[in-house]
């Protein structure tokens, strides 16, 4: 999730797995400290935007606006809201402050896996996708050898990370299940914009499930549209069901009888 952005600078991927060790430290009376919070084009996830735009008061349409940009999913045209630089000589990030992150609690988790690079293998004959990481050695950073021992596992759980990759996982299998249809499938601009409207804008989705007559297409129970109604977190998880369910024709969500028949309901 995060890449450097038009820098001329090598940088040297090292492949790791869970058990993988690495000797890293990131801290503010070090020469680099926030190097790596400018010039970054950092894409943010679904929870990301849910953690952020709580933290700012914001609703997920305002958050939207005013701090991202509209990017792509590499190798797909499935959109994805990027972090939106400041514009000054050095594009710094705009929670940047001068002790460092004004947002630290709520860092997307690109920051939070910073200095590895994580990502995710579809295998068609394999029961689960595979996870993937990748030390990422910048020449601006002084931290590698200069702290302690890490396997990639516990620095997932030091940087509360664990909590992010669930959440979510269900956003991740939609991606995979996208790039493996192939190049040559297209998706309508119309289930685009439901794809980022479900996956990013969790407050204009809540407005689509819950005042038009989403309900009266798909079965929800009323346990579950009563948690929806309040909680961010399980709102993504069901908009997660939806898009597999609409744009793959998958998974246990039901749709209401007089709908399979055939008889439409406009929502």
């Amino acid at each position: 999730m995060y890449a450097p952005k038009d820098r001329k600078e090598l940088i040297v991927p090292v492949r790791l797995d869970l058990e993988s060790t690495f000797n890293f430290a990131c801290d503010r009376e070090m020469a680099c400290f926030t190097k790596c919070c400018r010039d970054a084009h950092i894409i943010l996830t679904p929870l990301d935007v849910i953690r952020m735009k709580r933290r700012l008061d914001l609703s997920s349409d305002e958050f939207l606006m005013i701090y991202t940009t509209l990017g792509h999913i590499e190798k797909s045209e499935l959109p994805v809201p990027v972090l939106k630089t400041l514009e000054d000589d050095e594009k710094k990030c705009p929670f940047l402050g001068g002790e460092g992150c004004k947002i630290y609690e709520d860092r997307p988790v690109a920051c939070r896996y910073y200095p590895i690079g994580s990502g995710m293998f579809h295998n068609k004959d394999a029961e689960s996708n595979e996870r993937f990481f990748a030390l990422i050695k910048e020449p601006h950073c002084l931290g590698h050898g200069m702290g302690q021992d890490w396997t990639v596992a516990e620095w997932r759980e030091n940087q509360g990370i664990d909590q992010y990759d669930d959440a979510n996982s269900g956003w991740v299998e939609l991606v995979l299940k996208r790039k493996s249809l192939g190049p040559f499938i297209n998706i309508p601009d119309k289930t685009l914009q439901m794809f980022f409207m479900a996956c990013y804008n969790i407050d204009a989705f809540r407005r689509f499930v819950f005042e038009s007559k989403f309900l009266d297409v798909f079965v929800v129970s009323p346990e579950r549209r009563e948690q929806m109604a309040s909680d961010d977190v399980e709102l993504l998880k069901f908009a997660f069901e939806w898009l597999k369910k609409t744009l793959f024709g998958e998974g246990d969500l039901e749709i209401r009888e007089l709908v399979a028949d055939g008889r439409s309901v406009e929502i």
